[in-house]
């Protein structure tokens, strides 16, 4: 598992937003991979693409103050398994 990507599931667990809570996306991707490289970057990017193909992290559309954003949250159904990955890890 990507560092970047890491560090956005571990935030999402200590802070818990899981299922209806969400966080902006472009505001937490950002911030949790400015420091990597471009390599780094292209495999945080499909690792990203297939966490939320598996339906580990919840995106959503949401309407906001300035027209409308992607906002993420954890899958409540697939925290055990969840968990498991960031354990073998």
């Amino acid at each position: 598992m990507n560092g970047g990507l890491r560090a956005i599931i571990l935030f999402l667990l200590n802070k818990r937003y899981i299922g209806g809570k969400h966080f902006p996306e472009e505001k937490l991707v950002v911030s949790r991979t400015r420091y990597l490289n471009s390599e780094e970057q292209k495999e945080f990017e499909q690792e990203y693409k297939s966490f939320v193909n598996e339906l580990f992290l919840l995106r959503l559309k949401k309407r906001t103050g300035k027209g409308s954003d992607w906002h993420i949250s954890l899958n409540p159904r697939k925290l055990k398994e969840l968990y498991e990955k960031i354990e073998n890890e």
